[in-house]
């Protein structure tokens, strides 16, 4: 094959759309960390001194939310209480609600476990925020609660 009629090794594809437009998140930390959930499917937020009153929720312990993803045991100063109320997660500090206009779909380099963890990513002030799927924290809440998991 003459050198002018190489062909190219890969071949470039248009980047993929951002997926839909998201309302407000609430911003949170976690094993040092900035998460975002959707205010919307957030029940409510309780502080660590509510301790007792978290336990009186229907269902499991709250999730370590830090410990979960792998950054360790979190400090559990803050307690997101997720939709219909039978999940919650502890989180070191929540930060403030906010719009946000994007929510860039998860790389390829995002392979393993963070594909259930996360719904996609957010561009938020030069930093990456990833946002949860609640959706999977609520299922992994019920299994144990069933005993399965």
């Amino acid at each position: 094959m003459k050198e002018y009629e190489r062909h190219p090794l890969f071949i470039a594809r248009p980047a993929k759309p951002a997926a839909a437009t998201l309302g407000p998140v609430i911003l949170f930390t976690a094993g040092g960390r900035r998460f975002a959930v959707a205010a919307s499917e957030v029940k409510e937020i309780r502080d660590g001194d509510d301790r007792t009153s978290i336990r009186k929720l229907k269902g499991p312990e709250p999730i370590d939310f830090a410990l979960q993803i792998g950054l360790g045991p979190g400090i559990l100063d803050h307690f997101v209480v997720l939709k219909p109320g039978n999940c919650s997660l502890g989180v070191t500090e929540v930060e403030r609600m906010t719009s946000l206009p994007k929510v860039v779909p998860l790389p390829g380099l995002f392979r393993g476990a963070e594909r259930q963890w996360y719904r996609g990513l957010l561009l938020l002030e030069n930093d990456v925020v990833p946002l949860i799927r609640t959706e999977h924290w609520t299922a992994t809440v019920a299994a144990k609660g069933s005993g399965h998991e």
